[in-house]
C-alpha cells in the first residue's frame, strides 16, 4: 500500500473512523443473553475468537451472564466502550443508541430487525435511527446486519463458524447471511482468509460506500470485494472506488439485478431497487471497478490480487502438461485478451535442452511440455522466468494431485513461485481427494501458501483480473481526480436505488 494523504480535501472521499468498531478495547452487549441467538452467539464468538478486550453485558432482567455483572442500563456501564452491540426490539433501539451516542460511544452495531425492510412504522423508526446518528456523532452499523469481523480485532457476530485467520481481503457485503455463510466458509475451505467483513444491514448511517473508502487505505487490505444490491449515491460511490484504484487496492463485485426477478428479490430483501444495470456498468467502467458474475470468481480473483502486485502487462506464457490443455488455455486466452507472446531465442533453445522434455522441433506458447515435463519444472521455469517477453505465468498440471509424484511438484512449483520475480500461477487440473481423508494432499499444502486453481477459466480470470486492474490503474492515474464523478450517467441518482435506506 503506498503512502497516501488520508485526510482527504473532497468530503466525498472523508475516510470515517472505524478503528473502535473493527478493533475494539471495550464491547458493550445491550440485550445480552445466552438464550437470543444474535446476542447470545456474538458473545461467544467474541470471547471464543480472542476478543482480549472488555465486555459489557447490559440486560436489566439479568444480573449476571457468561461470569460477569450485568448492568441495567448502557448509562450504567463503567466506561464509555468503543462499540455498543444492540440487540432489543425495534421500538427500544433509537433510545439505546441515543444514550450511547450522548455518552460519547462512537460506533454502535445494531443487529434488531425490522426497520424500512419491514413496514411503515419501521421505515419511521429507521428515520430516526439515521438522525441519532447525526445528531450524536455515533457511527452506526446496520440496522438488520449480522455483524463484523476484523481477523486482527474482533469477531461481532453470531454467524461465524469458525476463527477467522488473517487474510487481507476486504469484504463489504448487503447481504449479511452470504458475507458470513457462502463467502466466508467458501473462501476457509480453500485456504483463503478476510481482513475485514462487513454486513451492512440496511445503512441508515454508514454505507458500503463508507466502508470502501476504510478498507482502502488500510496496510492489511490488498483487494476489497463487494457484494452490492443498490447503492443512494452512486457519485460518491464512483468517487471513492477510483481513488481506491489510484491508490493501489482493487475494487471488485458482484453487483446483483441484471434480471426483473432479482430486482424484486432485493426490493423484497432490502427495500432496495437495484436501478439501471446500464448505467452500473458504466459507473464500474469509469472508475476501474470490476464486476464479477458470482461468489466463487470473486474469490478466485481475489486472491489473485492478495498473493501478486500487478503485472507490468498482459504477456503470459503458460506451460502445460497437457497438449490438449494447452489448446483450451489458449482460446481462453485470446477470450480475456491476454497476450501469448512467442517462445523463441535462448528461452526456445534453453527448453529443448532440457532432456527430460523428449522434444523435437520447437515450443509454441502455450508450451506443451507433457507429463515428462512435470519432473523438470525447476529448469522449464529458468527457462522462461527470465525471458522479458512475458508479464506472468501459468504453470498448468493436469496430473493427479495427491500421489508421491504430486509431492516433488507440490514441492517444486512452491519454490518457483517464491523465486519469481514476475507472478506465477498455478493450475491443477489433476485429482484432488486422498486415499486417506486424514492426510493433507500435496496440492492442498501447496495452497497454504500459493494460489492454487482447479479450473482453467478462473485460473484466467484471476490472471485477467491483475493486468485489467494495471490497466484501469494507469488509466484512472492518467485523468485528474474525480473526472469520472463528473461525468453524467446514463440514468439518474434515482436508478440506482431506491426507498429507505
Amino acid at each position: 500500500m503506498p503512502n497516501i494523504d488520508t485526510s482527504a480535501p473532497d468530503a466525498g472521499l472523508a475516510i470515517p473512523e472505524l478503528d473502535p468498531l473493527f478493533d475494539p478495547r471495550s464491547v458493550a452487549v445491550v440485550g445480552a443473553s445466552p438464550d437470543s441467538f444474535y446476542s447470545g452467539n456474538l458473545v461467544a464468538n467474541l470471547l471464543g475468537y480472542g476478543f482480549e478486550g472488555t465486555l459489557y453485558p447490559v440486560n436489566p432482567g439479568r444480573d449476571e451472564v457468561w461470569g460477569r455483572e450485568c448492568y441495567d442500563d448502557i448509562d450504567d456501564v463503567p466506561e464509555t466502550v468503543d462499540v455498543v452491540v444492540v440487540s432489543v426490539p425495534r421500538e427500544y433501539v433509537v433510545d439505546v443508541v441515543a444514550a450511547a451516542g450522548d455518552r460519547g460511544v462512537p460506533s454502535a452495531l445494531v443487529l434488531t430487525a425490522g426497520f424500512s425492510e419491514a413496514d411503515e412504522e419501521g421505515i419511521e423508526l429507521e428515520s430516526q435511527l439515521a438522525e441519532t446518528a447525526a445528531e450524536t456523532g455515533i457511527r452506526v452499523v446496520g440496522p438488520n446486519c449480522i455483524g463484523v469481523m476484523a481477523a486482527r480485532g474482533a469477531t461481532l457476530t453470531s454467524t461465524c463458524s469458525r476463527e477467522p485467520a488473517p487474510g487481507r481481503i476486504g469484504l463489504v457485503s448487503q447481504s449479511g447471511a452470504l458475507a458470513f455463510t457462502t463467502f466466508f466458509e467458501r473462501a476457509a475451505d480453500r485456504d483463503l482468509h478476510f481482513s475485514h467483513i462487513v454486513s451492512t444491514g440496511n445503512e441508515a448511517d454508514l454505507t458500503l460506500t463508507d466502508y470502501v473508502a476504510y478498507l482502502a487505505v488500510q496496510e492489511t487490505v490488498d483487494v476489497i470485494c463487494t457484494y452490492v444490491e443498490g447503492i443512494d449515491d452512486p457519485e460518491r460511490f464512483m468517487r471513492v472506488a477510483e481513488q481506491a484504484t489510484r491508490i493501489g487496492t482493487p475494487v471488485l463485485t458482484v453487483k446483483v439485478g441484471r434480471s426483473e426477478l432479482a430486482e424484486e428479490a432485493t426490493l423484497s430483501h432490502t427495500g432496495s431497487l437495484t436501478g439501471s444495470d446500464d448505467a452500473w456498468e458504466a459507473a464500474f467502467d469509469q472508475t476501474g471497478v470490476q464486476r464479477v458474475p458470482d461468489i466463487p470468481d470473486l474469490l478466485s480473483r481475489a486472491n489473485a490480487h492478495t498473493a501478486y502486485g500487478a503485472p507490468d502487462g498482459d504477456r503470459v506464457c503458460i506451460a502445460s502438461t497437457s497438449g490438449g490443455l494447452a489448446s483450451l488455455l489458449a482460446d481462453m486466452a485470446a477470450e480475456r485478451d491476454l497476450a501469448l507472446p512467442a517462445i523463441e531465442g535462448e528461452t526456445e533453445q534453453k527448453l529443448l535442452d532440457v532432456e527430460e522434455l523428449l522434444t523435437y522441433g520447437g515450443f509454441t506458447n502455450p508450451a506443451d511440455i507433457r507429463g515428462y515435463g512435470a519432473e523438470a519444472l525447476p529448469a522449464i521455469a529458468d527457462a522462461v522466468l527470465s525471458d522479458d517477453a512475458f508479464d506472468a505465468y501459468v504453470f498448468a498440471i493436469g496430473l493427479p494431485g495427491t500421489d508421491e509424484r504430486a509431492e516433488t511438484i507440490a514441492d517444486d512449483l512452491q519454490s518457483i513461485v517464491a523465486a519469481a520475480a514476475d507472478p506465477v500461477y498455478v493450475l491443477w487440473t489433476g485429482r484432488k481427494a486422498p486415499e486417506d481423508p486424514t492426510v493433507t494432499p500435496p496440492y492442498a499444502r501447496l495452497r497454504e501458501s500459493v494460489p492454487v486453481y482447479e479450473d482453467p477459466g478462473r485460473c484466467l480470470d484471476a490472471v485477467a483480473s491483475t493486468t485489467t486492474y494495471a490497466a484501469d490503474r494507469d488509466r484512472v492515474l492518467g485523468r485528474p481526480p474525480d473526472a469520472s464523478a463528473r461525468r453524467p450517467l446514463t440514468s439518474r441518482r434515482s436508478t440506482f436505488r431506491g426507498g429507505a435506506s
